[in-house]
């Protein structure tokens, strides 16, 4: 996906959730949606993956949406149905494309990596900030 598509700012939520025993494929991507942080208490029917697994699908056929048509799809206002649009891309799952929302990678899997690897790459920044942190405060330690 072309780098201009990725938001440069997003939240991420990393939640310790037991995974489904079963191979449910709907209990596999509510677990990862669950930890991912999409499930608040006020979500009880869990809309924010049924929007993410439209858009997956959709997608996978090569027929992204609008938010329009994501709200028909779910039987959600549109106004719903943006708000957990705008949490998605915030999560980095989700990309807008002009009028029409993608998942961020073509693949559930690539995508988990991609985050991994914006974790790592922030991880490594806020380390060489703390090395320089620990060098001004005159704090020895061993790298």
């Amino acid at each position: 996906m072309p780098e201009e598509t990725r938001r440069a700012s997003f939240k991420i939520v990393v939640r310790r959730v037991e995974q489904p025993f079963s191979s449910n494929l709907d209990r596999e991507l509510d677990w990862i949606c669950s930890s991912l942080g999409f499930f608040e208490p006020i979500d009880r029917e869990k809309t924010a993956a049924s929007v993410f697994k439209v858009i997956v699908r959709a997608a996978e056929q090569r027929k992204p949406l609008t938010s329009t048509a994501l709200a028909k799809r779910v039987d959600m206002s549109r106004g719903s149905v943006i708000n957990h649009l705008n949490r998605l891309q915030r999560s980095g799952l989700v990309v807008r494309q002009g009028r029409f929302y993608l998942p961020r990678s073509r693949s559930v899997f690539r995508t988990i990596e991609e985050i991994e690897e914006d974790i790592e790459r922030i991880f490594q920044r806020m380390k060489k900030a703390a090395v320089e942190i620990d060098r001004e405060f005159g704090i020895k330690f061993e790298e």
